[in-house]
């Protein structure tokens, strides 16, 4: 059975992953049509562990996965227990019909974790481990007081915090945990100057993309920069290649590498070098460039793959440096088509990237109806979505690892 499946990071206010909720679903409307729901959901639980592995998923940090109370009754899935937690919300909470079986569910074991505009009712309080309260639907002054009243040995978290003014609200009423977008909106973007080592990188770029490539003036570049000539010897002699002799020489690593891999790594590194941004981004940025480009495998656009993981790559540039994206764009020379595809600019010759970069983004948001309306506009199969998603995922953990 194929399903969808996506994670959203829940992070600390040191911006740093505390665990994931992982959103799923069958992903078609009519994968279940003479079952009954909960047999279903049930389904699609087992789907995630048996295909996927959730605890591979969440990298060993705690994974929240929202399960409808009617599943949990028909039969409790043989689950890991000391890193799951099952988010029960609590419009499904009946205090007397449902109390003896959240009951039971806590002394077997499980974590259990309350979501909603609330806490959870007196009777049920000490069963649940997590308590998610959503920004989205809870009154402001409602909220600043759960922090107060909440017990010490509960987990606290913001749900849906979709901007920064929003984290800023939830961090000062005393919240310590968040989920929601608002890491991957741009905040005041700054005006300076590139530093001379990104600029050194940028003009790098530009002789890579440049038609009349020569590789004994790019070595003469990086050997200028000895942050840039260890990155790029500890990267190309990385497990990541395999290659079974040491590289020792920026000449050999770079033709090694070649042009297309030398433009996506340089890329890689003008993002991680000295930024602030919490690691997850970097995660999100590296998953979005694979998933675009394997999107472009699945397509007719299989020969435009190197674009789609461009526009990908540097669809969180100005969130993660706190540049602009025209800042960046002055110094590659990039054709007029994914410049304005990178801008988010849509005419008639983007349209493909960024409706691609759309539906990324519609999946990351676990919003599975207009995935599937998306995937058809494009002619994407989307029961291949979750397995494109999940080894985008691995690719860019260890990618990261790579360039770490």
């Amino acid at each position: 059975m194929s399903s969808f499946i996506a994670r959203q990071p829940i992070l600390n206010n040191d911006k740093k992953t505390y665990g994931y909720e992982v959103l799923y679903r069958g992903s078609s409307k009519s994968e279940f049509p003479k079952e009954i729901p909960e047999e279903a959901s049930l389904k699609v639980l087992v789907d995630l562990f048996t295909n996927y592995g959730i605890t591979y998923i969440g990298k060993g940090l705690p994974v929240f996965i929202n399960t409808p109370l009617y599943t949990l009754k028909k039969s409790l899935p043989p689950f890991p227990k000391e890193s799951i937690f099952f988010e029960i919300n609590q419009n499904e909470i009946s205090s007397n019909f449902d109390v003896p079986f959240i009951r039971e569910l806590y002394y077997s074991g499980f974590n259990l974790s309350h979501q909603g505009s609330d806490l959870p009712h007196q009777s049920v309080l000490s069963f649940f481990k997590a308590i998610k309260i959503d920004f989205s639907i809870t009154p402001k002054d409602r909220r600043s007081l759960l922090p107060k009243h909440i017990p010490q040995n509960k987990i606290l978290i913001a749900h849906k915090i979709e901007d920064n003014h929003l984290y800023e609200e939830a961090l000062e009423e005393g919240y310590k945990l968040f989920q929601g977008f608002y890491f991957s909106k741009p905040e005041t973007l700054t005006k300076k100057d590139f530093t001379a080592s990104q600029i050194e990188i940028l003009n790098i770029l530009k002789m890579l993309l440049a038609e009349d490539l020569r590789w004994d003036r790019i070595e003469k570049e990086i050997k200028k920069n000895a942050y840039l000539t260890i990155k790029i010897l500890k990267l190309v002699n990385s497990s990541f290649f395999g290659f079974r002799c040491e590289v020792k020489s920026v000449l050999q690593a770079i033709v090694l590498l070649g042009r297309k891999q030398m433009i996506k790594w340089l890329i890689m590194i003008l993002l991680t070098e000295k930024t602030s941004a919490p690691l997850e981004l970097l995660k999100i940025t590296l998953t979005r460039a694979r998933l675009m480009q394997l999107l472009a495998q699945e397509t007719s656009k299989k020969f435009k793959e190197d674009e789609y993981y461009l526009i990908g790559l540097l669809s969180l540039f100005d969130v993660i440096t706190g540049f602009s994206k025209e800042n960046l764009l002055v110094h590659l020379p990039l054709s007029e088509a994914i410049s304005n595809a990178i801008k988010g600019i849509d005419t008639p010759q983007t349209r493909g990237y960024i409706q691609a970069l759309k539906l990324v983004e519609l999946y990351e948001k676990g919003d599975w109806e207009k995935v599937i309306s998306m995937c058809y506009e494009l002619r994407i199969r989307h029961e291949r979505m979750g397995n494109l998603y999940v080894e985008a995922i691995n690719w860019a953990e260890s990618t990261l690892e790579s360039i770490a």
